[in-house]
């Protein structure tokens, strides 16, 4: 048998990444929103 034990484990590690990966997704919006702005404007 395991010794594991539901809602023991350290998942400080997994916490770090997911924020890491939302903070990409965001950065990621921002930059498509940003180009796509300056890409209609420039063909006003």
């Amino acid at each position: 048998m395991s010794d594991h034990v539901p809602g023991k484990m350290d998942i400080r590690a997994q916490e770090k990444t997911f924020a890491g990966f939302i903070k990409m997704i965001i950065w990621g919006c921002v930059a498509v929103t940003l180009t796509l702005i300056v890409m209609a404007l420039a063909n006003a």
